[in-house]
């Protein structure tokens, strides 16, 4: 069972769509934990999208010529799409793990309607994204290509490349700031995100998790969860799902899933 209720199917091994989103793709494929809500459409040549990705409801993925050749969208694990975002996949759109696509957000790979022949602007072009990046309420235009551990601001629109460890913001959007993350954080800051975490998990499960900033762990009824290794040890629990979740709305993911009672590595990550 999904835990989704009844109007989710399961069209792939673990992988769950609402009975009111719109799938059709003439090659799709996703990794266990995808979740296509309600509302949402995904259409096109060819969609490929990693582990845990969550299309929220009114989200796209296609629009324009998405039947085009050539149309595909290529994503890396969890990648999020939050409501009435959309990602136009007609000249081909790449995105790399943990690619976070806020609400309203957009990513074109073409742009035209007046007519080319009387010199009006039209393109056509892929976008590229890296890595660990999140574009909360953007517009990224053909031809973009952006790079790894990058924050765009709100309201940005992205005309043009931008190198990865970048915050960037505007209209058009401009690096500002460059090479702030990843960093490792203070022990004082090590300790107040915790602190932060263990308090939210206490509100939930009604009691709090033993946590120590100084070796960066969060241990939750005997499952620990090292947060420098990103790995986690121990039996799932209702309480150690809690805790995961938690740990995920502040970014921090695992490589690790819930099989036959206890948290083991994605096959074929062992080696990494």
């Amino acid at each position: 069972m999904s835990g989704l209720g009844e109007d989710f199917e399961e069209v792939l091994d673990r992988v769950w769509v609402h009975r009111l989103a719109r799938l059709e793709v003439e090659r799709f494929d996703a990794g266990p934990g995808t979740i296509i809500n309600a509302h949402a459409r995904v259409f096109g040549i060819e969609v490929r999208l990693g582990r845990e990705a969550w299309i929220d409801e009114h989200a796209t993925i296609g629009g324009g010529s998405a039947h085009d050749p050539g149309a595909q969208l290529v994503a890396g694990h969890w990648l999020h799409m939050g409501n009435y975002s959309q990602v136009n996949i007609a000249r081909g759109v790449s995105l790399g793990d943990e690619v976070g696509i806020g609400i309203g957000t957009r990513i074109f790979t073409h742009g035209a309607y007046l007519s080319e022949w009387e010199g009006f602007p039209v393109s056509f072009a892929s976008v590229s994204v890296g890595s660990r990046v999140w574009m909360p309420n953007a517009q990224v235009n053909p031809g973009v290509r952006i790079g790894d551990d990058v924050v765009v601001a709100a309201g940005s629109v992205v005309n043009s490349d931008i190198p990865s460890c970048s915050f960037a913001a505007g209209v058009p959007a401009k690096v500002r700031t460059p090479a702030k993350w990843p960093a490792r954080l203070t022990p004082e800051r090590r300790g107040e995100v915790l602190s932060i975490l263990s308090k939210e998990i206490a509100n939930i499960v009604g009691r709090a998790p033993e946590v120590d900033g100084e070796v960066g762990t969060l241990v939750m009824d005997e499952t620990v969860f090292d947060l420098d290794r990103r790995t986690v040890c121990g039996p799932v629990t209702e309480s150690t799902e809690i805790a995961r979740n938690q740990l995920r709305r502040r970014g921090i993911r695992f490589r690790f899933e819930p099989s036959d009672g206890l948290y083991r590595q994605w096959p074929g990550e062992s080696d990494e």
